[in-house]
């Protein structure tokens, strides 16, 4: 059953999910619940004051989301650049994984890639890219951050220790307290998670590092050509490191 707030949006809106969709959509469901408050107040003084007041709120409300979307795309940028892996909230994992060359099978090269959490997918009957060496790449990930490195069979992300977001960092990069970013943190995954089925099509931009995107069921993450230019550069130097 669509969301209240999906309702609001025309059928080409329901077929295309974007950025400006997924802030268009917290800005009324918060408006919605501003209204609903309101509502309950029965001075007219007092409402026209917290109506205006809470009107600025809004849009710094709106800043802030947007801020905190882009530093988390820098955090997982930072972290696939020094090869580690990072979880995000119900959706999935980005980590690095060897991949054979086109060229030569027996020639191994590393690649950033993003895995889709099981439940996440089978929660939206949605199709995902496999890597038939991803067990061992997740394993190799796990085992250079100090955490144990057996996983078993269909095991879901959610339930891997790796590195998570990094709260303490975010709140201080971002200026929100600690009950505010988790609060923003907690609506951004969740609109995304509660609107991605009335879309048909999928497309949410993660600065500086690519594109998550979902058509005809199939979802992906297509890492923008600069960040994969940027990534090979990091492999260069971190081998004449290693040969020195």
């Amino acid at each position: 059953m669509p969301s209240l707030a999906s309702d609001i949006f025309s059928s080409n809106y329901r077929r295309r999910f974007t950025n400006d969709t997924l802030f268009q959509l917290i800005t009324q469901e918060n408006n919605m619940d501003d209204e609903t408050r309101s509502s309950s107040l029965n001075v007219n003084k007092q409402t026209n004051t917290y109506a205006n007041e809470n009107s600025t709120d809004e849009n710094l409300v709106d800043n802030d989301l947007r801020h905190l979307w882009y530093l988390l795309s820098q955090m997982i940028r930072k972290r696939l650049l020094k090869l580690e892996p990072c979880l995000l909230p119900e959706l999935g994992a980005f980590v690095v994984i060897d991949h054979s060359s086109a060229d030569n099978q027996n020639i191994l090269r590393q690649e950033p890639f993003f895995v889709l959490d099981t439940t996440f997918a089978r929660r939206h009957r949605l199709s995902r890219i496999k890597k038939p060496n991803l067990s061992s790449a997740l394993s190799l990930s796990l085992e250079a951050n100090g955490h144990s490195t057996y996983i078993e069979p269909n095991t879901t992300l959610s339930s891997f220790n790796m590195q998570t977001l990094d709260y303490v960092l975010l709140q201080k990069e971002s200026g929100l307290t600690r009950e505010q970013l988790m609060i923003d943190i907690s609506q951004l995954f969740g609109i995304i998670d509660k609107e991605i089925h009335p879309h048909g099509y999928c497309d949410l931009e993660f600065p500086q590092l690519g594109n998550f995107r979902i058509s005809f069921g199939l979802a992906i993450f297509d890492f923008s050509d600069a960040f994969l230019d940027e990534f090979k550069l990091t492999l260069g130097a971190i081998s004449t490191l290693n040969n020195k």
